[in-house]
């Protein structure tokens, strides 16, 4: 753990414990401190795992390195339903730049994408790992995507507009600590969603990057998380009234625009190869449920995913994007993100690779009975 960061930690602990003292009656602190306690002890879990993942990495990467060198993009979404989204068919335009691009010769359109869980740890937990529904392996050893490109030698960076310390993102915020640069936009602490910055102020971070000819970039949105108002700028309002779903929509509608401006951004960058965006889960607006797994429903996994490609990318990798719009309306969970992530960079880890759970393969396992969520509690409709 670095430096800075044990101390920011420490300084955290500090104040709920103060918190603690004085509020013990508080059902709320009392729970506050628990999750806190119980998302630090995650944090310190993976984190004591780290140099024995490298170790092991190192040996399974040695003298391995990526096929497909160049800028690749992952954006991580939040919260983001695509039945409220105009592209998966919503009567509002809410997308209207992704109603342009999804058919668009550059663009991959996945139509049954879900979440493996309900809640944005647990999901990245396993999106952003080897680890995934549909294996044993324990997840505090399981090598991070952060861990495989560097090995693989890329420049990895991260920036987010999500709470960097609070029991909600700690095991999310040890994977983001891997990085070799980080940019993080929010500088509140604890459990909750308020921000500095909107979504937005992520594009400038991008614009700033001077990427290496191999670089991986992690863009970790707040997305359309509650509340729904404080996701984007009032001028950015389109669907008039005060409902869930009116608040909702516009931050569907804001989100389709900050994005847009981060794949136009990318895109200018020298050697940039692809842009892979994903939402971590959806919220059940509609009954005004969000995403709390103690109401689940499965509207909370319907979630969006898309591949957007370079020119030289499509023209260096045919087999690659014919398989992948092969495979378009077939189901995929996203704990699978790593596989997929692995793949479109030409990544092969011998001792990880699985061929039934990698899109770009003819071998992908399509069949939709054995996809789950809830970290394989639930059975998918």
């Amino acid at each position: 753990m670095h430096h800075r960061t044990g101390k920011a930690l420490l300084l955290f602990c500090m104040l709920l414990a103060v918190f603690s003292l004085y509020r013990t009656r508080d059902t709320f602190y009392k729970r506050l401190a628990w999750e806190t306690q119980q998302g630090l002890k995650a944090y310190t879990d993976f984190s004591l795992y780290r140099e024995a993942r490298a170790a092991d990495l190192t040996q399974e990467l040695d003298g391995v390195t990526s096929t497909r060198p160049g800028v690749y993009v992952l954006v991580i979404g939040e919260s983001q339903n695509k039945m409220h989204m105009s592209a998966y068919g919503y009567d509002r335009e809410t997308t209207p730049w992704l109603d342009a691009m999804k058919d668009d010769g550059h663009t991959v359109f996945f139509r049954d994408a879900r979440s493996c869980h309900m809640h944005t740890v647990p999901v990245l937990s396993y999106a952003l790992t080897a680890k995934n529904q549909y294996d044993s392996r324990d997840l505090t050893k399981a090598v991070t995507l952060i861990e495989t490109a560097k090995a693989a030698g890329y420049e990895t960076i991260w920036l987010s507009n999500q709470v960097r310390y609070g029991a909600w993102d700690t095991p999310t915020s040890a994977i983001a600590s891997e990085a070799d640069k980080q940019e993080w936009l929010n500088t509140h602490v604890g459990e909750t969603t308020e921000t500095t910055a909107y979504d937005g102020a992520l594009v400038d971070c991008l614009a700033n990057i001077k990427p290496e000819r191999k670089t991986l970039i992690v863009i970790h949105l707040m997305g359309n998380h509650g509340s729904y108002r404080d996701r984007y700028p009032k001028d950015a309002t389109v669907f008039d009234g005060d409902s869930p779903v009116d608040l909702y929509d516009n931050s569907i509608r804001y989100n389709d625009s900050v994005v847009q401006h981060i794949y136009e951004t990318a895109k200018a960058m020298p050697d940039f190869q692809g842009l892979v965006y994903c939402a971590d889960h959806a919220d059940d607006v509609d009954r005004n449920l969000g995403h709390d797994a103690s109401h689940f429903t499965q509207d909370m996994t319907k979630i969006p995913f898309y591949m957007m490609f370079s020119d030289a990318y499509i023209r260096e990798n045919p087999d690659v994007v014919r398989e992948l719009k092969e495979h378009a309306a077939t189901r995929v969970t996203n704990d699978l993100l790593f596989n997929e992530m692995l793949a479109v960079m030409g990544i092969i880890i011998p001792q990880e690779y699985e061929k039934q759970n990698d899109l770009t393969s003819p071998a992908y396992d399509s069949d939709e009975s054995r996809f789950r969520t809830l970290h394989g509690q639930k059975e998918l409709d």
